[in-house]
């Protein structure tokens, strides 16, 4: 007799019916992902909607199943583990005795038993959203109880207080100090240290002969050779946190994996639906056209940029990939000094050229006018992010959507500490409706209240994507799902149709709610009707 799983799984004995189809599925084939799991249990006349169930039960059993942490996850029961569901549960590991925050998650109490295996170091790599910093938070409390000294490096001034007061909320009773942005703390006065990155590169933090523990926020950030200056040898303990372990650059096999190690635990997009930590999203590409004039612009910087670059590459002997490497070797060819003047003017033009038509991408009118479009969208979300690629985009975009009767103010990087402080606080209130930034929310700033985000330009790279819709895809109170629009100039870099963000979209088919190319004729109507689409499915 067939079951009903989407209605009935609140039931214990429905649940236990799961997790045994699910086991005698692994035990007869090892490795399957969540999809052929799902296929697997309909042929057993199991009527199970989704694989949302699928990934439900799995990951709430992780004493029986484990996953190998591929995109889809392949599943295996665990060694020991029956098919039949009988498998003792391990008992949750006791807390610090200084924390006193929330219970953590089941992915982040198993983050922090793996990273302990494995010596206390490793990086955790969890999506953006699903609560990486509590890991940290946990690994400093039960160091500070071990009697040893915490360094939090950061690399910003929003992450600095940020993390100064979730510790200061978490672990009361512990003394907390900060480096960097007027503050000089020292751990002769303070257990814990969160520091701006460039400001500890300056000093040795760690007194010798001190046992101490280093929390990496952001770490991918921490391999330029400037700030990997910060990573001190003396941390014995040492643990990363990021939304994706990677760079442009040889700055992750030269300065990250020989300190830290490689990614330990984590928690992808699967494991945070599953768990409902993430909310449930959906996806838009929104493409524009270049006018005439840009058109002809963009593709003489573009032709431009590509033969110079081979000629950087051929003729003066920059690296091809990755590309952040050929970047820092075009930076320092065009810095002059050298024998041959002729790499020193390419560098330049090259730099010149790729400025050029980033600019151009940024500010192309078409994608104001595509903005304007999602002036309603924005009204009737409860909060909205505009990701932009410069300072003057971000001011643009702000400009446009006040028009159309939308509060909207710039957040930059230039302005001053007390006022981003303010245009916070005033979004996180609803008194501003929506920021628009050049990368300066990117990382790490906590803004929960977002359900929409816009990307109006950005680099092609998945890591600020993660990062960018991280910030819309917490859980909502009324369980609406987010929703995240990407911009682009048809024919560009930014066109999907010419591969951008093909890994990231690859992996988004996996587990968006809903993923739409919109086509050229989209109206602003159609684009709320869509919208207003996803706020029904609550």
């Amino acid at each position: 007799m067939s079951q009903d799983f989407d209605q009935t799984t609140k039931g214990n004995g429905v649940q236990q019916d799961l997790k045994v189809a699910l086991g005698q599925l692994l035990a007869e084939q090892p490795g399957q992902n969540k999809r052929q799991l799902l296929a697997g249990l309909k042929r057993k006349g199991l009527l199970v909607r989704s694989t949302t169930d699928v990934n439900r039960t799995l990951y709430a059993s992780s004493g029986m199943f484990h996953h190998d942490g591929a995109t889809p996850p392949r599943w295996r029961l665990t060694t020991g583990a029956a098919h039949d569901g009988s498998v003792l549960t391990a008992a949750p590991p006791a807390l610090p005795r200084c924390y006193l925050g929330k219970m953590p998650r089941v992915w982040q109490a198993e983050a922090l038993a793996l990273w302990r295996a494995h010596g206390r170091r490793g990086v955790v790599e969890a999506v953006t959203g699903t609560g990486k910093t509590t890991v940290g938070v946990l690994a400093a409390a039960a160091a500070v109880d071990a009697g040893e000294k915490v360094l939090v490096l950061v690399p910003g001034r929003e992450l600095l207080d940020q993390w100064y007061d979730v510790l200061r909320r978490d672990l009361p009773r512990i003394r907390v100090g900060r480096v960097g942005d007027g503050h000089e703390d020292a751990f002769s006065d303070y257990s814990i240290l969160v520091a701006i990155v460039h400001s500890a590169a300056r000093y040795l933090m760690l007194p010798l002969g001190t046992p101490g523990l280093i929390v990496a926020d952001e770490v991918h950030r921490y391999g330029a050779p400037t700030f990997a200056r910060a990573l001190e040898f003396g941390f014995g303990a040492r643990l990363g946190l990021t939304a994706t372990y990677a760079r442009d650059d040889d700055g992750l096999v030269k300065h990250l994996e020989p300190y830290f190690g490689g990614v330990v635990a984590g928690c992808t997009y699967d494991r945070g639906l599953a768990d409902g930590i993430l909310a449930p999203f959906r996806v838009g590409f929104l493409g524009t056209d270049f006018t005439a004039g840009e058109r002809k612009q963009h593709d003489e910087y573009d032709g431009l940029a590509t033969t110079l670059r081979r000629r950087l590459i051929f003729d003066h002997g920059c690296p091809d990939e990755p590309f952040g490497e050929f970047m820092t070797s075009v930076n320092q060819l065009s810095q002059g000094g050298h024998a041959d003047t002729r790499a020193t003017k390419d560098a330049r033009r090259y730099l010149n050229a790729f400025s050029k038509r980033r600019q151009l991408l940024a500010d192309c009118h078409r994608k104001h006018e595509a903005l304007a479009k999602l002036a309603p969208v924005f009204a009737a979300a409860n909060r909205g992010l505009v990701f932009s690629e410069t300072k003057t985009s971000a001011e643009q975009a702000a400009g446009i959507l006040r028009g159309h009767g939308v509060s909207a103010m710039e957040f930059t990087s230039d302005l001053p500490s007390i006022e981003r402080k303010y245009r916070l606080e005033a979004f996180k209130t609803g008194q501003v409706r929506v920021l628009t930034a050049p990368r300066v929310l990117d990382e790490g700033i906590d803004v929960p209240q977002a359900d929409l985000g816009v990307i109006v330009a950005g680099s092609r790279s998945k890591r600020q994507m993660i990062q960018r819709m991280g910030r819309v895809i917490r859980p909502k109170q009324d369980r609406r799902p987010a929703t995240f629009i990407n911009l682009y100039v048809r024919d560009t870099a930014e066109d999907p149709a010419r591969g951008a963000h093909e890994d990231f979209r690859e992996q988004l088919t996996e587990v968006a709610q809903d993923l739409v190319d919109f086509p050229r004729e989209t109206s602003a109507t159609d684009l709320f009707a869509w919208y207003y689409q996803g706020r029904l499915q609550i």
